[in-house]
């Protein structure tokens, strides 16, 4: 499977954090960000850093900007600059758009502009290194953060489970995590302990945010179970 191209706008705390975790975890990450020394700094860290304003749409169309799998707008509070370069990001055809809000009448906007409730970001460092473990599994589906301790997510399954039931995996017990529903062909299941894991399935769950990043990484590990 090829690696995702993940975009980031903006190196600030957050964006710094998700990008760091980003590289640690082997995806292909382009940065954004008009401050030349911010650029400097990162450029020996990530595939390609370039300094450039992100509400410049002919600069976005001249690096490509919706050939990347995932663009992450994670500047810092100036909202006017996030709210145009999201309308930017959209208008050029960029499918899956997150953004870092900064307050509910940001998030509304962004919203109003077609970013997903589930892609807005709230700020905080290690939301930025959850995210970033979150996006880079492979089938991930949706995220929405809950509050500061716990998330839903919704993925795909992996082989690893497929043909096993909740019983035979022990996945409450092992990791702290629920499995709350399956969809399956557009239908919502409600899983009993002995209802098996189907190719396609995409399981919705929810937990505390570190349990459902180790489960997130032991569901598309090589490990055995």
């Amino acid at each position: 499977m090829p690696k995702k191209s993940f975009a980031v706008i903006g190196v600030g705390r957050f964006g710094l954090a998700l990008i760091e975790e980003l590289v640690s975890l082997k995806a292909n990450v382009l940065v954004i960000d008009k401050n030349f020394d911010k650029i400097e700094k990162i450029a020996k860290l990530v595939t390609n850093a370039i300094c450039l304003d992100s509400t410049d749409i002919e600069a976005l169309k001249e690096i490509s900007i919706s050939s990347y799998d995932v663009v992450i707008v994670a500047t810092g509070m100036n909202v006017d600059n996030s709210i145009l370069t999201t309308l930017i990001l959209n208008d050029l055809g960029v499918k899956n758009i997150y953004v870092k809000v900064q307050s509910e009448y940001h998030a509304r906007v962004v919203e109003k502009l077609g970013v997903s409730p589930e892609h807005l970001v709230w700020p905080e460092q290690a939301t930025g290194k959850r995210l970033a473990k979150i996006l880079i599994s492979g089938n991930f589906v949706e995220y929405l953060q809950l509050d500061q301790e716990y998330s839903f997510i919704s993925m795909v399954v992996s082989k690893k489970i497929i043909g096993h039931n909740l019983l035979d995996l022990g996945i409450r017990k092992k990791f702290g995590v629920n499995i709350v529903a399956i969809r399956r062909n557009d239908k919502i299941i409600i899983p009993s302990s002995q209802t098996p894991f189907e190719v396609k399935d995409e399981i919705l769950l929810v937990g505390r945010n570190d349990l459902i990043e180790k489960f997130t990484i032991w569901l598309h590990s090589k490990n055995n179970r």
